[in-house]
């Protein structure tokens, strides 16, 4: 499993869960994260013009390999409900992974 450095993950999550924390984080938004539809998040990234691209490739890279890097970055800061909810829309979607991707 391939690691994005410390200081960049905790970056990376305190903007995320900024970013997201009004529209809130669904089960839609973790399936998108479990089958590696991750633009959305990439773009929120971007716009805040702290990273270059060579550290979003990196990061897009991260999530690619593990998409629970995002998961967990975007659950950061949500309240113990949504977190509960989206950890057991996770383990559906480990537990049924064609279904999960669409096939």
């Amino acid at each position: 499993m391939t690691r994005e450095p410390q200081d960049r993950a905790e970056l990376v999550g305190a903007l995320l869960a900024a970013e997201f924390a009004d529209a809130g984080i669904d089960v839609e938004a973790m399936r998108r994260v479990y089958t590696g539809a991750h633009e959305e998040w990439l773009s929120a990234l971007e716009s805040t013009g702290l990273f270059g691209v060579q550290a979003l490739a990196e990061i897009a890279t991260h999530w690619t390999a593990d998409p629970r890097l995002l998961r967990d970055a975007l659950l950061a800061e949500a309240d113990e409900f949504t977190r509960r909810r989206c950890s057991a829309a996770w383990a559906s979607f480990e537990a049924a992974p064609v279904a999960a991707a669409g096939g």
